[in-house]
């Protein structure tokens, strides 16, 4: 293994915990970088081994602030979502499966200024239509979860347009993805997304993940994140379309 792709690695694991504290939007470029380094589908195993790294950390942060009644009713549309996202991983190919993590990316690029804006503005399609939402982004989050480990920004939405606190909003996102992620172990397992070869890309990754976690948590408050998300918003879109055309 190359120096420059240990320094990746790293990059990754760092920018894995600092998602998890701070800055939400950076998860969905790590999917990307992934799979242009190592074979797509092995890729969203040994990125779901850090992120559940990832998410001790952040339920370690938010672990009071939780609402279960509202999580237990997203449960039955975010396991569809990810027995579907298992079936697909499980009759695609490694190149199909790149170029799926793409879209999926630059799908995501644009959920995410829109979970943003709804944050700022007055949204009660919640309450004309909570059950149709909770199915589609509850479902929606769990196959792209299930895919590409990246089903924060239909989340995102489902909790601003609730009107969560920043601090619910906040811990609801740590146990929600905690729960799915552990849940997802068995079907990562049985397509063979996991395997001791992947170790060797999460060793080299681990010990980031705490770093950017607990950097994360310390300069949340004092960064320039309108700036912050429009990098990582650009660095997103370039991976997702390398992963298209390659």
């Amino acid at each position: 293994m190359s120096l420059g792709l240990i320094l990746l690695l790293i990059l990754i694991g760092f920018l894995i915990g600092l998602s998890k504290t701070a800055i939400g939007g950076i998860g969905m470029v790590n999917a990307a970088l992934l799979a242009t380094i190592m074979p797509a589908k092995e890729s969203t195993g040994v990125l779901l081994v850090l992120l559940i790294v990832g998410d001790f950390f952040a339920i370690g942060v938010y672990k009071k602030h939780v609402e279960w009644k509202m999580l237990q009713k997203l449960i039955w549309p975010v396991i569809a979502g990810v027995i579907v996202g298992a079936y697909f991983l499980s009759h695609s190919s490694d190149e199909s499966l790149k170029k799926t993590i793409g879209w999926i990316v630059l799908l995501l690029v644009v959920f995410y200024p829109i979970s943003q804006r709804l944050q700022r503005q007055d949204i009660d399609i919640s309450l004309k239509y909570p059950k149709p939402l909770r199915i589609v982004l509850g479902y929606m989050a769990g196959f792209m979860s299930m895919v590409a480990n990246s089903g924060g920004p239909p989340m995102s939405i489902y909790l601003l347009m609730r009107r969560n606190s920043v601090m619910n909003f906040l811990g609801n996102t740590a146990w929600f993805f905690f729960v799915i992620n552990v849940f997802k172990v068995p079907f990562t397992l049985g397509l063979g997304l996991l395997d001791f070869q992947s170790f060797q890309y999460i060793f080299p990754a681990l010990p980031a993940v705490p770093v950017g976690a607990i950097l994360g948590r310390k300069l949340v408050n004092k960064i320039d994140l309108e700036l912050f998300q429009k990098i990582t918003l650009v660095t997103a879109v370039a991976a997702g379309l390398n992963l298209i055309i390659s």
